[in-house]
């Protein structure tokens, strides 16, 4: 076992009786394994101490899951402030994760981000699709002879079209003539693709792509950055650079058990997960009641800021006002009850503290 690690006690197994050592059966909070520890060396070295039993909290919703995988089925969603006692792990996971990224805009409204094109399970979240861009003005005519027939408009630069009829020669003239659709505006028509002295006007892109899944458009390379929006399926997005491809280690996992209804999974250790003491610190001058709703609880008396608390019950919510509450005894003079942990605008009244 490593400096730190955490073990739950499980039998006293007394002296070892050819030597003065101090041994226990124990199994590693780690990866589970059962065994035998030296408490105390002969020589009075203490090689494990007493310490408090680990705990998280979700600051948000998080799914627990059947098995380590993350793929797993899930179990049920943990709600904001539900608190697990760790039962194993955190362990990493085996394989790194890898997915294509690309920076680009939104054609809709010419955001600029990146978003993943392909994420880690494989699944394509972004496929390249057939477009045509408009490279020079040039305008669309009801009828494929350029000669003949009013304009109906003047495609911009930059303007996305859709093929409806691929190109023909206009030997002729020297054009090849095609027939598109505007994207903008669904003009249909007659336009010239290519020029007798051999200019583009109308060009096949390499660079855009269709929205096959919503998938959050993001400010940097590196997955779960800022948020910019969501891109929804159907979407058009041009990318600028890319697809590159982002490496992750795995993430670390954790087998837990819910103090609130004792559901066990296992779920993703990240910055929704904090750990937990059940012991607080009051931060704001704040209540203690008689009951967990707040509407119809008498009040006791009032914490006071900097008051030391420790947790008598799990953490819950109150469904009626949206606090997180939980049920305590103060140090200072042993009154039990209920104080508020955090209001409904997610502001602290109490603050998680190791003793």
């Amino acid at each position: 076992m490593r400096v730190g690690e955490v073990i739950e006690l499980l039998e006293q197994a007394g002296v070892e009786g050819s030597t003065t050592l101090s041994r226990v059966r124990c199994r590693a909070i780690l990866d589970g394994k059962e065994g035998y520890a030296t408490l105390k060396g002969n020589q009075g070295t203490s090689f494990l101490e007493k310490c408090t039993k680990p705990f998280y909290c979700c600051d948000r919703e998080v799914q627990l899951h059947e098995a380590f995988q993350s793929r797993s089925p899930v179990v049920r969603t943990l709600q904001e402030g539900e608190v697990l006692e760790v039962l194993q792990g955190p362990q990493r996971e085996e394989e790194a994760q890898s997915c294509l990224r690309l920076h680009g805009v939104a054609v809709s409204d010419g955001a600029d981000g990146w978003v993943t094109q392909r994420d880690a399970s494989g699944k394509v979240l972004l496929e390249p699709k057939t477009v045509f861009v408009c490279r020079a003005a040039v305008s669309v005519t009801p009828i494929g002879d350029i000669a003949s027939g009013k304009a109906l408009r003047k495609l911009d630069v930059g303007e996305l079209v859709e093929m409806v009829h691929d190109g023909s020669e206009d030997a002729t003239r020297n054009l090849t003539r095609a027939k598109i659709r505007a994207r903008r505006d669904g003009t249909e028509g007659f336009v010239t693709m290519t020029g007798n002295q051999g200019m583009a006007y109308i060009e096949e892109s390499q660079r855009h792509y269709e929205c096959r899944a919503s998938t959050t458009l993001e400010s940097k390379l590196a997955s779960g950055s800022n948020s910019l929006r969501t891109l929804e399926v159907g979407e058009l997005f041009e990318a600028i650079e890319g697809p590159k491809a982002e490496t992750k280690e795995g993430a670390s996992r954790l087998k837990g058990r819910s103090l609130r209804d004792g559901s066990e999974g296992w779920l993703t250790l990240s910055r929704r997960i904090v750990y937990w003491f059940p012991h607080y610190k009051c931060e704001v001058s704040t209540p203690l009641t008689d009951a967990l709703e707040v509407a119809s609880a008498k009040t006791l008396r009032t914490l006071d800021v900097g008051e030391r608390l420790d947790v008598l019950d799990a953490p819950a919510k109150d469904e009626a006002s949206g606090s997180m509450r939980v049920r305590v005894r103060a140090d200072k003079d042993g009154i039990s009850g209920f104080a508020t942990i955090s209001g409904a605008n997610g502001a602290p009244c109490l603050v998680s503290l190791q003793v």
